[in-house]
Formats: C-alpha cells, sequence, structure tokens
C-alpha cells in the first residue's frame, strides 16, 4: 500500500465517522423541529455514509493483489462502486423533487431557528469532509461519485439554511420546497455525468482523454513500425489504462523486436499514460480484419511472435 492510498483510507474513515454524526443529529433535529426538509436531508446523509463505506470496501479489496481467477485483481469493484452510488444519487433526486413537490403544496410550519442551527452544523461537517476527500477526486471515480454525495447533501444543507431564514423573518414555509426543487437538478446533473463515466468504463469504451487514431498513428511512426491493427483500448479503472494490438514490422523490426517493444511501450507511458500493454509482432500485412486499416485477402498467411511487456 502506497502513501496516498494510506492517506485516503484515513481521511474515509474520519468521513465516515462525521457523516454518521450528521445523519444522527439531523434524524433526531428533525423529530424535533417538525422539519421535514431537515428530516429528509438525514436521509440524504445516510445515503452519504453508506456510498463512503461503500468506497472505502472497494479502495480495500482493489488493493489486493491479481490472483489465478481474478488476473486483473478486483480494480474494477471501484466503477461499480461508482455507478451504484451514481444510481441512488438519481433516486434520492426523485424522492427529494416528490417531498418537494409536497412541501410546495401544503407548507407546514417548523421551528426555523432550530432548525437553521442544525443545518449549520450539518453543512460546516460536510465541507470539512470534501476538504478531507477533495484531493483524491481526480484519481478515483469511486471517490468522485462519493464526494459528488457529501456537495450535494452540503447543497442541500445550504438549502436548508437558507430556507430557514426566510421562513424565520418572514413565515414564507413555501421557499423551502422552491431551493429543493433546484438543488435536486443541480444533484441530478452530477449524478448523470458520473454514470455515464461508469457505463462506459464497464462497456470497455476507450478513456476520456485519449484518441484511438492518434494511439495509432504514434505507434506507426515508431522505428521499423510499417502498420498498427487490432488496436483496442480500454480502462479497467478510472485511472488504469489498458492497450492491445498487432505491430507489423519490417525485417529490421524483426531483427531487434525488443527495441521495438521497448519504443513502444515507452511511448505509450509517456504520451497517453498507458502503463498496461499487450503488443503482438507481425512481420507481415494484416488480414482481412473488421479493425484492420489495410483490408487484404484472408488467405494471406501470417507468421507472428507474440510478445508481452
Amino acid at each position: 500500500m502506497d502513501d496516498r492510498e494510506r492517506n485516503l483510507r484515513k481521511r474515509l474513515w474520519l468521513a465516515v465517522s462525521l457523516t454518521a454524526v450528521i445523519f444522527l443529529a439531523e434524524l433526531i433535529g428533525g423529530w424535533w423541529t417538525h422539519s421535514l426538509a431537515l428530516l429528509s436531508d438525514a436521509f440524504h446523509v445516510l445515503t452519504d455514509a453508506f456510498s463512503l463505506v461503500l468506497t472505502l470496501v472497494a479502495v480495500h479489496l482493489a488493493m489486493r493483489p491479481p490472483s489465478d481467477r481474478h488476473t486483473f485483481g478486483l480494480h474494477r469493484l471501484e466503477i461499480f462502486a461508482a455507478a451504484f452510488n451514481a444510481g441512488s444519487l438519481l433516486v434520492i433526486c426523485v424522492w427529494l423533487a416528490y417531498e418537494a413537490v409536497e412541501r410546495l403544496l401544503n407548507p407546514q410550519p417548523v421551528l426555523a431557528k432550530e432548525m437553521l442551527l442544525i443545518a449549520s452544523i450539518g453543512l460546516a461537517v460536510n465541507i470539512v469532509v470534501i476538504f478531507l476527500l477533495h484531493s483524491h477526486m481526480r484519481h478515483s471515480l469511486n471517490v468522485k461519485s462519493a464526494v459528488l454525495h457529501v456537495i450535494g447533501d452540503a447543497a442541500s444543507s445550504i438549502g436548508v439554511i437558507a430556507a430557514g431564514l426566510v421562513m424565520a423573518l418572514t413565515g414564507w414555509f413555501w421557499f423551502d420546497p422552491i431551493l429543493s426543487l433546484l438543488i435536486t437538478t443541480a444533484i441530478g446533473y452530477n449524478a448523470l455525468k458520473v454514470a455515464k463515466e461508469a457505463a462506459h468504463i464497464l462497456m470497455e469504451g476507450v478513456p476520456y482523454g485519449v484518441d484511438t487514431q492518434l494511439v495509432r498513428d504514434a505507434l506507426s511512426s515508431l522505428p521499423n513500425v510499417k502498420q498498427v491493427h487490432d488496436l483496442h483500448i480500454w480502462s479497467l479503472c478510472s485511472s488504469c489504462r489498458y492497450l492491445s494490438a498487432h505491430l507489423v514490422v519490417d525485417e529490421e523490426g524483426m531483427k531487434d523486436i525488443n527495441s521495438v517493444l521497448n519504443n513502444a511501450q515507452e511511448m505509450l507511458r509517456l504520451q497517453f499514460q498507458i502503463h498496461h500493454a499487450t503488443l503482438q509482432v507481425e512481420p507481415s500485412e494484416c488480414s482481412d480484419h473488421y479493425l484492420c486499416e489495410n483490408h487484404i485477402h484472408p488467405d494471406i498467411h501470417q507468421s507472428s511472435q507474440q510478445i508481452v511487456h
């Protein structure tokens, strides 16, 4: 386990503990103040706690080494957790929107000052949790989705505070559901983005930020490489890029295959941040494959030597 992973686990444990405290405080506070918004936010916080626990479990399992049964390890669990988090967030958005409409049609008086105090404490703790985890968002889609949960709850807390102020000063109890609908829209938009990215990875799509044609051109431009075909690029998790390809090389390249492979591996690492590539070297033109650049009659014989780095 490297320092970054160890630091992430510590921060996740602290975030889970703080989120659990917020849940209990808002649950009791919602019952005490008769605030449906605060009570709803408490269950929103509960989903935050669950998503953080799920993230912690995924991080722990992903660090296990590959085995004969799971040769890629368990990194893909991160994407499953991210997809679940995004999906649950969308369900919460539907529920919050329904509750907001109900409150808009049937506003009820609440203890606004007490609600303000509890929501302010919840917002402060949410900000602490976001600060603890934000630096890890770009390294893990799973952490990103969990932080989005917390950001969504922080936004909800702001809405509760604003609504509490307005209700305390004016008695306009319809103000809370209006803000809740706006907040729900923002949360749903971010959840859809995470869900789309997770689905793209699960469908073995090319990683975002990687252009397949640029990779093909870069490999084709290497010394002694005449052609590239059967090129596949995908992600195992948000930070794990994989590639497989056939490289057709000239006679000089076949004499020094190690040099060809080393050049290709180094270029992929430095230019595209692809650290795991499986390359097959071939001394002749490719066959009539649907991913081949030059469609040649399939009767052409191909002799190949597979070398994996």
